[in-house]
């Protein structure tokens, strides 16, 4: 609870004196369930709690009436930016033009805009900033405790965790790098720096002893690193699905790494139909698909499926 209390406490530095004191007239036992605080300009100020979105009141209380609601201004919204950014603004060029910045604690704070682009059609920058979502990074320990046992994964294996947005795929990651990198060599890609919120060169988050992070490498850079510079017993990454992507495991399970990785999928089904996850299946890149669940099931393991020739056998 302690370390929740610090991260959420970090982000509620981010906001406006008057949003803040919203946060701060919570009770513990509502604040520390919030993964996400939202600012939309000329909105109403809000929150997300186990995946349902809600109004916070002037007073700190959640509540569906939009009308009850804290309102957000253009100075709010521009405050919370330049503080994530340390207002050093053209210092992270790169982070504006992804739309995202981790921040001291770990949290990510992402922002939305208008694009300006450059002559291949990028995003080179941001302005107009008209949103801001700052995700409270959480580390829970025992998280991957069901997994590693029902799998074994105390013998390393390859591993695709399916979930759809907020199922807690990241959270899941997260413990898992912590205890198998205890004892075992990872190679974590990290290329939207969730898993271990690399700040200043540091890992926010506890991602095991023998843990190396390749921070907001791409994954297809990261993974092709990894297997030739630092020799891991298992690659862990998260959200595959691009061609790069699959490539670049296609070269890991060649060179004998083992890999766990996530994609966005509601079902195991779903998954084996993507575009160019056949092609992996069928060399038996994977030897499990598991899908977590959402709403009450958050983080929790709803179906464990072992894959062959291509196939998820029961």
């Amino acid at each position: 609870m302690q370390g929740q209390k610090n991260k959420l406490d970090k982000a509620v530095r981010l906001l406006t004196p008057k949003l803040a004191q919203s946060l701060y007239n919570m009770t513990d036992s509502v604040r520390y369930e919030i993964n996400e605080i939202r600012l939309r300009n000329r909105k109403r100020l809000s929150a997300v709690v186990r995946g349902d979105e809600y109004y916070i009141t002037l007073g700190g209380e959640l509540t569906d009436d939009y009308n009850d609601a804290i309102p957000v201004s253009e100075e709010d919204i521009d405050y919370t930016y330049k503080t994530a950014l340390r207002n050093t603004i053209y210092s992270f060029k790169r982070e504006i033009s992804l739309g995202y910045i981790i921040t001291e604690g770990g949290n990510r704070v992402g922002f939305c805009g208008t694009a300006v682009t450059d002559d291949s059609g990028r995003n080179d920058t941001l302005k107009n900033i008209s949103g801001i979502s700052i995700r409270i990074a959480r580390e829970a320990f025992g998280a991957a405790d069901e997994l590693i046992n029902k799998l074994g994964l105390e013998d390393l294996k390859s591993v695709l965790i399916l979930g759809p947005p907020s199922s807690g795929k990241t959270t899941l990651l997260r413990d898992l790098c912590r205890q198998i990198g205890m004892k075992k060599r990872i190679s974590l890609i990290d290329e939207k720096n969730e898993i271990s919120a690399t700040f200043k060169s540091s890992a926010q988050n506890d991602v095991g002893n023998f843990t190396d992070v390749f921070d907001s490498y791409t994954k297809y850079y990261g993974i092709l690193s990894a297997v030739k510079i630092m020799s891991p017993q298992l690659i862990i990454c998260d959200e595959i699905g691009t061609r790069d992507d699959l490539e670049a495991l296609d070269y890991a399970i060649n060179s004998g790494v083992n890999i766990i990785a996530t994609m966005h999928s509601r079902s195991i089904d779903d998954a084996l139909k993507k575009p160019y996850m056949k092609e992996l299946f069928s060399r038996n890149a994977f030897e499990y698909i598991v899908l977590l669940g959402t709403g009450n099931s958050l983080g929790r393991i709803i179906s464990v499926r072992k894959i062959a020739g291509g196939k998820a056998h029961n």
